[in-house]
C-alpha cells in the first residue's frame, strides 16, 4: 500500500483512493439528485470542498461550467490533475485555516464537514463568504450511524457500527452532524432551501451493501489496533458477511442532503 502525504485521519493512500472511487459510484444517483436540487447547471463555477481524488468533481464538471476541487491532501489532488479535465481546476487548501479568495456560484461537499467539528462554524463562515449572494451550498453528510445493523444478525456487525462511530469521535469527527447542520448553516447566514434523507435498506449484493462491506476489510484492522473493537469480533464479522444468506439485508447509515442558499 503506497502511503501519501496528508493528515486525513481515515488515510491518504492507494487503498483509500480505491475505496473512495467505489463509494462515489455507490452514491452517485443520490449525489446527482442533490446537484439537481441545488440547480447546478451550465455556466456555473462550483467548488467541490474536500474533494479527495476528485471522483465527484469530474462528474460534476459534466453539468456545470467550471469546478474547482479543493482538498488539503495534495496527493489526492494529483489524481484529479491526472484526469486532465479541461474545466476542473485544483487548489490545496485547509478550510480550518485558509480563506477561499475566489467567489463561486455554488459549493458541494460530501462526507467533509463531519471531519471538521471543532472548526465547523469557522468553516461554514468561510464557505458563506466564498459564495456570491444567492449562491448555493449542497451538502451530503451523515445524519446517523447508530441504527446501522444487519438481518439476520451477524457476529461483530453491531460492534463494528459502534467502533466506526467511536473512531470518528476519537479523531474529532461526528457521524451525527446532520442532526444539527441545518441550524448551524442558518447561524452562518444561509437560508435552508431543502432537506432530504437518503440511505436505509440494502439487500445482499446491492450497491450500498458492497459500500459498507468494504469498511470491514479496509479499516477493520485499524479499528482493532485502536481498541475500538475486538479482533475476534472483526474475524467473526468477516466470516458471517461472506456467508450471508441470499435474503440478508442491512440498514445503512442515513445521510442528510441539505441545500442552503447564501442570504
Amino acid at each position: 500500500m503506497r502511503v501519501m502525504s496528508g493528515d486525513y485521519f481515515i488515510g491518504v493512500h492507494d487503498r483509500e483512493l480505491e475505496r473512495l472511487k467505489a463509494q462515489h459510484r455507490a452514491w452517485l444517483p443520490e449525489t446527482e439528485a442533490l446537484w439537481t436540487a441545488a440547480a447546478f447547471g451550465p455556466g456555473q463555477h462550483v467548488v467541490d470542498l474536500g474533494s479527495g481524488p476528485g471522483f465527484a468533481a469530474v462528474d460534476l464538471a459534466k453539468r456545470v461550467g467550471r469546478v474547482t476541487a479543493i482538498d488539503k491532501a495534495a496527493n489526492f489532488l494529483d489524481h484529479v490533475r491526472r484526469q486532465e479535465i479541461a474545466n476542473v481546476a485544483t487548489l490545496v487548501r485547509d478550510l480550518t485555516r485558509d480563506d477561499l479568495k475566489e467567489t463561486f456560484d455554488g459549493a458541494f461537499c460530501r462526507w467533509f464537514l463531519a471531519f471538521l467539528i471543532a472548526d465547523l462554524d469557522a468553516v461554514l463562515d468561510r464557505i458563506h463568504a466564498s459564495l456570491r449572494p444567492g449562491g448555493v451550498l449542497a451538502a451530503m453528510e451523515y445524519l446517523g450511524v447508530e441504527g446501522v445493523t444487519s438481518s439476520p444478525p451477524m457476529r461483530g456487525f453491531d460492534a463494528h457500527t459502534r467502533a466506526w462511530i467511536d473512531f470518528y469521535r476519537a479523531n474529532g469527527g461526528d457521524t451525527s452532524i446532520g442532526r444539527y447542520l441545518p441550524q448551524r448553516l442558518e447561524q452562518a447566514g444561509f437560508r435552508i432551501r431543502s432537506v432530504r434523507v437518503v440511505g436505509g435498506l440494502a439487500h445482499r449484493g446491492e450497491r450500498w451493501w458492497h459500500w459498507w462491506g468494504r469498511l470491514f476489510d479496509d479499516f477493520g484492522d485499524t479499528l482493532v489496533d485502536g481498541g475500538f473493537m475486538a479482533a475476534d469480533e472483526l474475524a467473526n464479522l468477516k466470516i458471517d458477511w461472506t456467508h450471508a444468506p441470499p435474503g440478508a439485508f442491512i440498514h445503512t447509515p442515513l445521510l442528510l442532503q441539505v441545500v442552503a442558499e447564501r442570504r
